[in-house]
């Protein structure tokens, strides 16, 4: 890698260090066959794949399957500097299966192609996020993006190698930058440096405003806190307060339920008693009021009596009067008798005579 002065003179003095960085390639041998076939030789029970020879005569127990060279494109974005630089990945990935491959995976015949592109699909993402994290340091703004292409090209190469795939990708990385669309990486690595420089700057700068702006709302935490703290504790001796004094009035209105208690009570007995003396006065008043009724009817009965024997003697009176009259009479009439028969005795014997 050229020094920073050295790259600065170069520049100074018109030189194209993109040109330079392109100058140091590496090529890499994919050894494709567009050719390539595999027999599948099928006889009843038995069973075999090989690749088809040069003299190969087909049979009917032959079956041929072609193993085609497949394109793959593999796009990627990624932003960075809080989405200051913008880094265009452009992946175009050839590969053809091998032999070994297809013996490995021998029931994805028809289809190895597209078998290979969803079993190794994560396992390239995964390589090139691992590549992608060497730019998170900023070297590449003033050397290029070329090594990172050759690594993620042969990282995916070697990957799909040690698999029996062989492979031959080619990798693109394309930077960008929002406020200086027409800086070109590697061309104009200086300007790219300055303000690499600048950002990292203007990065720390905020970063010390951040952690200022920090400290200062940690502080205004900490007093909030304090008040808050204040707060709690004014609040407990208030509910402090409030708990002591609803416990007073608590017991006040005891002893006031007590007091009313033992008034009811006692106007309860008061009543009572009244209701028992009011009771005795009607009972008295009743028995007095029964006791003058049997004496006014004992006095009615007398009355009665009185009146009902003074009848009867009057009654007796009188029958002894009709009694004592009729036995006059009687008497009267029987004397009348006696003078009648007398007088006619004398008659008869002066008639006699």
């Amino acid at each position: 890698m050229n020094s920073p002065g050295t790259e600065l003179e170069a520049w100074l003095a018109g030189g194209d260090l993109f040109e330079e960085s392109l100058a140091d390639t590496e090529q890499w041998i994919a050894g494709f066959d567009a050719d390539r076939q595999v027999v599948q030789l099928k006889l009843g029970p038995y069973k075999k794949l090989y690749l088809r020879p040069k003299k190969f005569v087909k049979r009917f127990y032959h079956h041929i399957h072609p193993l085609t060279i497949e394109s793959w494109q593999y796009r990627r974005q990624l932003s960075m500097f809080d989405d200051f630089c913008t880094v265009d990945l452009a992946l175009d990935l050839r590969f053809q299966a091998t032999l070994a491959y297809v013996l490995k995976n021998s029931e994805m015949l028809p289809t190895i192609n597209q078998h290979i592109k969803q079993l190794y699909g994560d396992i390239i993402d995964d390589v090139v996020n691992l590549e992608l994290q060497a730019l998170a340091d900023g070297n590449w703004i003033h050397s290029g993006l070329i090594d990172i292409e050759k690594r993620i090209a042969l990282a995916i190469n070697q990957v799909l190698m040690q698999q029996h795939i062989q492979s031959q990708a080619l990798c693109s990385l394309t930077a960008s930058f929002n406020e200086f669309p027409n800086v070109q990486l590697g061309r104009d690595s200086v300007y790219l440096n300055v303000l690499k420089k600048t950002f990292e700057l203007n990065e720390e700068r905020t970063r010390e405003l951040s952690r200022q702006q920090r400290l200062l709302e940690e502080e205004e935490i900490h007093e909030k806190r304090l008040q808050l703290e204040h707060l709690r504790r004014v609040s407990e001796l208030e509910l402090q307060m409030q708990a002591q004094e609803a416990e007073k009035q608590r017991r006040l209105l005891e002893d006031k339920q007590d007091q009313l208690s033992q008034q009811l009570e006692l106007e309860k007995r008061l009543y009572a008693e009244q209701l028992r003396h009011e009771n005795e006065l009607k009972a008295m008043r009743l028995e007095a009021e029964l006791l003058a009724q049997e004496a006014q009817q004992a006095r009615q009965r007398l009355a009665e009596s009185q009146q009902l024997s003074e009848q009867l003697t009057h009654q007796a009176e009188l029958h002894d009067k009709k009694v004592l009259a009729d036995i006059r009479l009687q008497q009267r009439t029987q004397s009348l008798w006696q003078e009648n028969g007398s007088t006619n005795e004398t008659g008869s014997d002066h008639a006699e005579q």
